[in-house]
């Protein structure tokens, strides 16, 4: 969350031409504060709580998305993150999108046009957990002493990487080994893993697949239990009933996994990425690396990714169950291409959700990164 996937990421930037921010906010009083983790959308999301200012009634705020790698825009334009202005009614509990600006390797390479009538633009705040994280921070952190539009543009400070995140694996055989997403493993010094019914045990790191976002590691332990592909011959249709497993909100929620469940919406991603199965299961930060279930409780796919936040600001709502997951078959492709030993499941009787739920706990982890 990869993230909004490439066709998401286009729409976005497409609109990143010549032009100046409306309001801009000095880089020196920049605070940024993370309020989504990128183990499930790759774009790290924060909110400048440190330059807020009033225009009417208005709070007018910055918010940052960080890519996990720079991309180029429909123009060619490469860039490594984008910066939102944004305008916050409190009191109506609705924003107004402002403009988008695009930079790469700390340079400013381009600015949405001005939405001039943004003050008429307004749009509610969805119910959403990240959408109310938004709000929340941009409505309650302390307002910036200078006017609406003091300050200069300035380059912005990228925040330090945020330790301690979390992520989800599967367990892949009994002997140790798990499956999870690059992204979530990305960066860490220390990993340590723990499921349902098993204690915080430390992991390694095996090998990564960058590029398809999948990594391997390997616990110090042997396991109970191990998930079971279904068989590639058998690739997931359009409709199908899944079920996903895994630890969103860690530190918010309860310690224990979460089970949610929808249908397979699309066999390709973005773009027509057929590495890619969209899917309506729910998902949070926290959930990406974890298994994708069909009705049998056969693994189908990889959590890796929901839509942004980001899409707000261009189509004026959040998506709502947009989801990805890395497809199943490319995933045993990487393990038979490291040699790893997994599963394939027989064809099965369909099952209910709380037995898809009650198996697939038992070979899904959650993963600590520090």
């Amino acid at each position: 969350m990869r993230t909004f996937s490439d066709r998401f990421a286009a729409l976005l930037i497409k609109s990143l031409v010549s032009a100046v921010c409306l309001l801009s906010c000095s880089v020196h009083a920049a605070s940024w504060q993370e309020f989504g983790q990128s183990d499930v959308s790759l774009d790290k999301i924060y909110v400048d709580v440190g330059t807020i200012v009033m225009d009417g009634n208005f709070r007018v705020v910055q918010v940052m998305s960080v890519y996990d790698k720079s991309r180029p825009n429909s123009h060619g334009v490469w860039m490594d993150r984008h910066i939102q202005k944004l305008a916050f009614d409190c009191a109506n509990r609705t924003f107004s999108p402002i403009s988008t600006t695009g930079y790469i390797d700390g340079k400013r390479v381009g600015s949405s046009p001005v939405h001039v009538d943004w003050k008429d633009d307004v749009h509610p705040i969805a119910a959403s957990a990240s959408s109310q994280r938004m709000f929340a921070l941009a409505c309650n952190a302390p307002l910036t002493t200078a006017g609406a539009g003091a300050g200069t543009a300035a380059t912005p400070v990228l925040p330090a990487r945020h330790a301690g995140k979390t992520g989800t694996g599967i367990i892949i055989n009994r002997d140790g080994d798990i499956l999870t997403n690059n992204h979530v493993i990305s960066g860490c010094t220390t990993l340590t893993v723990r499921g349902s019914k098993t204690p915080v045990m430390p992991a390694v790191l095996v090998t990564t697949d960058a590029q398809n976002d999948l990594a391997l590691l390997h616990a110090t332990t042997t396991f109970a239990h191990s998930a079971s592909f279904r068989e590639q011959t058998r690739p997931a249709r359009l409709g199908e009933e899944i079920g996903v497993i895994g630890y969103p909100l860690s530190g918010l929620l309860s310690a224990e996994p979460k089970a949610t469940f929808g249908q397979v919406n699309s066999v390709a991603g973005m773009r027509d990425d057929y590495r890619l199965l969209q899917i309506s299961a729910p998902v949070q930060p926290g959930n990406s690396g974890g298994p994708v279930l069909d009705g049998t409780g056969a693994v189908i796919g990889v959590v890796v990714s929901q839509a942004s936040m980001a899409m707000a600001a261009i189509t004026g709502s959040v998506p709502q169950n947009i989801n990805f997951a890395i497809r199943g078959e490319l995933a045993q492709i990487f393990l038979n291409a490291h040699g790893v030993k997994y599963n394939i499941a027989k064809p099965g009787k369909k099952l209910e959700t709380d037995d898809i739920a009650e198996n697939g706990q038992q070979f899904t982890v959650m993963i600590r990164c520090d």
